[in-house]
């Protein structure tokens, strides 16, 4: 009933409009014929449809007084999916309401472009849209949600949800003088959830380049609502001058409002709560004359380029892409509350040496009882004045000049702070919410026997749990395709493992993850051996090649072995894949010819990695030919805050003795912690552990044995914290892999191995 009389209000307001101008009611497939006779004020009611394979290509001319408006009669009912785009230039045109939905542009364009055969639009709106899961099929495939050009256009309430490849969401260009100076205006939207990406070029905004970053764009950006936005380390990336940024909220997003390249950028009244999650952030300062001013930065975890404030030191004579002088900036009456890292001088190192100058920080207020100094010092900051801010810190805190400590600060009364409100941004109508029964999670039990598993993973569906009831063989003749939430365990009690293997006539892998896959998996023994006339498993666990989604894997109490092939890896990822946290626990690995665990298959040196946490904790490594964990982040990109890796209370016993061989190859990794773990036998003919870390990168070795085995090779020599041991491990039952310590051994480590 509420659609009948929206449509007609719709029409009657149409009938009203058409006593002054055109009004026409068509389909969208109509649209672009109909344009071509448009005239200044008519109006275009597209009928509620869902089209598929559709570019529009809108070329029309306005006035301000009276704009070319095309309108869904139901916003949100003009449903656009497939190989689609829409285009637009002229002046004064209006899109309202189109939602593009579970497609992909056409190559090389983008789903919304201000430009049509080369020609910009002027002028224009395009409001009350939604872009979701317009994705391609492969991560690398690099396009933009929207692109600005021309010049005094607008972009409001709109909603930007679910981009998974690579490329900015919003792009204004500046590649012609036709788009510089430009008075863009982007108010009002909603950008949702953006996993992180694991490279560079995620970022969910972007003002220019380094190329362009001398002309002013003169954009507006206010009072949109950013959600999870976690591509990359810049959400917002201004690189160019005289921009505005202002009365934004960022919640929960881990990275920050970048002041990249550019000057006299004014970032003033924007709201940052991090709700204590990792890598969040506020603003980064890099280049001359901004004005940082009434910004509220609550509750950021982030440092370095992540931190709630991140004032970077430079590069002298710099190339316009790195790191210009920091001067002449204002930072002044930005409240900080409960942040972790206010910073200056980032990126202090042999390069970037140069440190910021004529920089006022004043009537800023900086509450944190944890902290016992208002700010870190990276870099010299003889180029900063501090005056009139205000502090409630730890007790006792000394503080430096131009600081001083206030008592009875109503922390509540601080948080009451306006700022914009989720649902005042993104598209204001609503998709009717189909009813759908809930699913209790099924039980599937599974008995030995030829793909048993594969007839009960046709059956099951989000959250269902497959049981392998009873000890013995499990082949299967195809992957186990999980592209869904699914438990895989074994039953409890059993004595032994029950054993799945591979045994197709062509190779795949045991357990392939695909899109939408989060596993967990419990109790599995995977042997890598084949049967004659049969294909050997490609890997034990891996993933489906260039995914565009990323996917979770938990794997508890497994045993791998027997994989006698060189490239049949246990445990890996993919290139072009992404997992947003893998965990490997109490599991085994032992006859193993490749690498037992192998996320290492990003190679072009650019920054890109294939997963974002690694925790591996009490696991045994046995007989391994290859490297025990292999993880690879190359380049020197500073764009991303992963991969962390926890590597605990694990035993690599006969592990990787090749020539130039490690135990652990962990190359670029961010946060990384080796703990209480043992190597015998070991890295004999190489290293123990291989890294390849900066200064910056957070690297501890701590409490870790090293008997008969290879050394650390680190490129800092500032990784190891406190003693390493060198003592002959003395395993309960070594014969039958149970590698935790005999009772009174002098290795004092935790109970390390598994069983």
């Amino acid at each position: 009933m509420k659609k009948i009389l929206f449509v007609i209000s719709i029409l009657l307001l149409a009938f009203a409009t058409n006593l002054y101008s055109e009004v026409h009611t068509l389909s969208l497939l109509n649209l672009n014929n109909k344009i071509k006779s448009s005239s200044p004020g008519d109006t275009l009611l597209i009928l509620p449809g869902h089209y598929s394979d559709i570019n529009l290509e809108i070329k029309a001319k306005g006035t301000k007084e009276k704009p070319v408006v095309i309108k869904a009669i139901i916003p949100g009912e003009i449903i656009i999916t497939g190989m689609s785009s829409l285009k637009l230039a002229g002046e004064w045109i209006e899109i309202h309401g189109f939602y593009f939905k579970n497609g992909t542009p056409p190559s090389g364009s983008s789903v919304v472009e201000f430009r049509l055969n080369g020609e910009a639009a002027n002028n224009c709106r395009v409001t009350n849209c939604v872009i979701e899961s317009f994705n391609p099929s492969s991560r690398d495939i690099s396009y933009s949600y929207l692109l600005l050009f021309g010049r005094h256009n607008r972009v409001d309430h709109n909603s930007f949800l679910n981009k998974l490849n690579i490329g900015v969401t919003l792009i204004v260009m500046l590649d012609q003088e036709r788009d510089q100076q430009n008075f863009h205006q982007i108010d009002h939207n909603y950008f949702g959830h953006k996993p992180v990406f694991g490279s560079n070029g995620a970022e969910t905004i972007r003002v220019g380049t380094a190329t362009q970053s001398l002309k002013s764009s003169n954009t507006l950006i206010e009072k949109n609502y950013f959600e999870r936005c976690n591509g990359e380390v810049e959400i917002i990336s201004i690189k160019s001058c005289d921009n505005i940024i202002r009365d934004n909220t960022f919640f929960e997003s881990q990275g920050v409002l970048a002041l990249r390249h550019g000057d006299r950028n004014i970032a003033t009244n924007n709201f940052f709560d991090g709700n204590n999650v990792r890598n969040t952030g506020g603003i980064r300062i890099v280049n001359a004359d901004h004005q940082v001013s009434g910004n509220f930065f609550y509750r950021l975890k982030g440092e370095r380029f992540f931190a709630a404030l991140a004032v970077m030191n430079a590069v002298p004579n710099s190339l316009p892409n790195r790191y210009c002088h920091v001067k002449n900036v204002d930072i002044n009456a930005n409240t900080f509350v409960d942040c972790d890292h206010i910073q200056f001088g980032v990126g202090n190192d042999q390069e970037r040496t140069l440190a910021p100058s004529d920089i006022r920080f004043s009537e800023n207020l900086i509450v944190n009882r944890n902290l016992s100094f208002p700010y870190e010092e990276k870099a010299p900051i003889d180029g900063f004045r501090f005056t009139g801010n205000k502090t409630s810190l730890a007790p006792g805190s000394k503080l430096p000049k131009g600081f001083n400590e206030i008592k009875g600060i109503d922390i509540e009364g601080l948080l009451k702070v306006k700022h914009t409100k989720r649902e005042d941004c993104g598209q204001n109508w609503v998709l009717p919410v189909t009813f759908q029964e809930e699913k209790s999670p099924a039980m599937f039990y599974v008995r030995p026997g030829q793909d048993n598993i594969l007839a009960a993973l046709s059956k099951a569906r989000e959250g269902d749990t497959i049981e392998l009831s009873e000890e013995g063989d499990y082949p299967v003749s195809a992957d186990i395709l999980i592209d869904k939430k699914l438990t895989v365990r074994a039953a409890e009690n059993l004595k032994s493992r029950p054993v799945v293997r591979y045994n197709g006539l062509k190779k795949g892998n045991i357990v392939t993850i695909g899109n939408g896959g989060e596993l967990v998996i419990k109790g599995i023994a995977f042997s890598g051996m084949g049967e004659p006339g049969r294909s050997k498993p490609a890997s034990g666990i891996s993933t489906l090649a260039g995914m565009i989604k990323p996917y979770l894997l938990e794997i508890d109490n497994c045993e791998f072995f027997d994989f006698p092939e060189g490239s049949t890896v246990p445990v890996r990822g993919l290139k072009n894949t992404f997992s947003e946290k893998i965990i490997i626990k109490n599991s085994l690995f032992r006859a193993v010819s490749a690498d037992a665990i192998n996320y290492a298959g990003e190679r072009e040196d650019a920054g890109l990695y294939n997963v974002d946490e690694l925790i591996v904790d009490n696991c045994s490594f046995n007989r391994i030919l290859g490297i025990g964990i292999n993880v690879y982040r190359g380049g020197s990109d500073e764009s991303t805050a992963g991969p962390k890796v926890e590597i605990s209370n694990c035993t690599f016993e006969d592990v990787c003795n090749k020539e130039r061989g490690s135990v652990l190859r962990l190359i670029g990794v961010q946060v990384l912690n080796v703990s209480y773990c043992n190597f015998s036998n070991s890295g004999r003919g190489g290293v123990s552990i291989r890294l390849d870390e900066t200064t910056f990168e957070k690297v501890t070795i701590e409490n870790c044995n090293f008997w008969n085995s290879g050394r650390i090779l680190t490129m800092t020599n500032n990784v190891v914290k406190g003693k390493m041991h060198k003592f002959k491990p003395e395993y309960i039952n070594a014969k039958e892999f149970d590698y935790r310590q005999v009772s009174g051994s002098p290795l004092k480590l935790k109970n390390i191995g598994v069983r």
